[in-house]
């Protein structure tokens, strides 16, 4: 599954301006719900913040995947937001996270975000530099080509 294909310019954020685990949930539920809000449901921000109080999601190696499940959506949906200063998001290795791959995915078809989140894991170990390549882009634009040129390389 192809990451960069479901995102466009306008679900990344190059750079987010919240230092904390809360304010960066927040920037990117409220950014994510104001460019595709339809399904989502107005709680977006609390389903974020209980599955983040049920362990992290970050996944080291400075990525987080923070995710949960929407009634009604009919695809998943990912954000992708870059922290420059990084956010403490209790990840098993300790360091901060600085991307932030916010998937929300169908509550009746589970499987579909099961995959995404795979997919996630799979890059991040593919591609141990990821994480600086994608701080090093400046602009939204330029992080889709960063994306999508780690994702073919990681696929050789």
């Amino acid at each position: 599954m192809k990451l960069h294909a479901l995102l466009d310019e306008t679900l990344v954020l190059p750079r987010l301006e919240a230092r904390d685990r809360e304010g960066a949930l927040r920037e990117m539920a409220g950014a994510l719900t104001a460019r595709r809000g339809r399904g989502l449901g107005g709680d977006l921000l609390e389903r974020l913040l209980k599955r983040e109080d049920m362990g992290t999601t970050a996944i080291g190696h400075g990525i987080a995947v923070p995710h949960c499940r929407a009634a009604g959506l009919k695809a998943p949906v990912l954000l992708l937001g870059l922290s420059r200063e990084g956010v403490s998001f209790a990840a098993v290795d300790g360091k901060l996270s600085h991307v932030f791959f916010l998937l929300v995915s169908p509550e009746d078809n589970p499987a579909a975000g099961l995959r995404l989140l795979a997919a996630i894991a799979a890059l991040a170990k593919a591609s141990r530099a990821l994480t600086s390549k994608l701080l090093r882009a400046p602009t939204a634009a330029d992080v889709l080509k960063v994306l999508r040129a780690e994702e073919e390389r990681a696929r050789g």
